[in-house]
């Protein structure tokens, strides 16, 4: 089994795939490793994907999941769960919106990987700010109800759920000794040797969540004490993933299922707010039409996205 030039340079979320289709027999190319862009064949007939996402979803589905105003519309007209929402408008709307919901989320209408996204957002100045940071991502801004309980994943490909995961935001542990920029570069270096690159950064946005607990990377943390070093538990800034698929509920699956029709994507990635994993009552709160396929280990993700552009072995 040879790997194709540029295999090397490639990452998690293009090897998975290289590496089932390749032990299939079919062949490969990679046309740019950055990208994650490949050519598969079988002889046949071929496919050119980057990463998960493939030619057979039709760009207006592309567009509804990418900008969360549309998935917003088309997802509420489907009937599924979705939190309270806003459009950033004025200050007297958008201040009403706060007052009501207490506690919201703040991300800009387009955006991936938690960019300009802030959440925990309680008052007035820290909603005006919010604002001002999701703008620099996009000019439409979106505020929600902030929805308490465990980060899901659901991966859906070709109509069937496949996976699911629970995310979490990066925490570390005080020993007594260490300061806490300390115990966070000691996190980052182990994340380095087992995530290849992907680190916790610790820049302002780090700052101020360490802040809000009343501490900073210059203390000294008890022993045992925890500390969330992000509010989000996005994979690209720290977060942790634990395999949940033997555990999620039916409505969660049922959920997932109906959001990957609605919006009309082959391969779906549904982020959903669940009080337990192992409950009903979700919500939705995003959907990813390029999921990285790499973060549901050992779950058959490779296997079941070749089998929907080539068919089943």
């Amino acid at each position: 089994m040879t790997r194709p030039t540029g295999y090397d340079r490639c990452n998690r979320y293009t090897t998975i795939i290289v590496d089932e289709a390749l032990r299939r027999g079919l062949d490969v190319e990679v046309l740019d490793p950055e990208l994650g862009e490949l050519r598969i064949g079988d002889g046949m007939r071929e496919e050119v994907v980057i990463q998960s996402l493939s030619q057979r979803l039709p760009a207006v589905s592309y567009f509804r999941c990418e900008h969360k105003v549309a998935s917003r519309r088309v997802l509420s007209a489907a009937g599924l769960p979705l939190p309270a929402g806003h459009v950033i408008a004025d200050d007297a709307t958008d201040e009403t919106f706060l007052r009501q919901h207490g506690t919201v989320v703040v991300k800009p209408a387009r955006g991936e990987g938690g960019e300009g996204v802030t959440v925990g957002v309680a008052d007035v100045a820290g909603l005006h700010e919010a604002v001002e940071v999701a703008r620099r991502h996009h000019e439409t801004v979106l505020a929600e109800e902030m929805v308490e309980g465990e980060d899901l994943r659901v991966l859906v490909i070709d109509g069937s759920v496949v996976a699911a995961s629970v995310r979490r935001p990066p925490v570390v542990v005080g020993d007594g000794t260490r300061t806490l920029g300390h115990l966070a570069e000691a996190l980052n270096a182990e994340r380095r040797e087992r995530e290849g690159g992907i680190e916790v950064p610790l820049d302002d946005r780090t700052l101020d969540v360490l802040a809000g607990q009343g501490t900073s990377l210059d203390d000294v943390l008890d022993d045992g004490r925890r500390v969330v070093l992000r509010r989000t538990a996005n994979v690209h800034t720290g977060g942790t993933i634990t395999d949940v698929t033997d555990r999620l509920h039916p409505s969660s699956v049922e959920t997932a299922c109906r959001a990957a029709r609605a919006v009309g994507a082959p391969v779906l990635g549904v982020d959903l707010i669940v009080p337990d994993v192992d409950g009903d009552g979700g919500v939705i709160i995003e959907v990813n039409p390029m999921p990285g396929l790499a973060n549901h280990e050992p779950q058959p993700t490779a296997q079941r996205y070749l089998d929907m552009l080539f068919g089943a072995e």
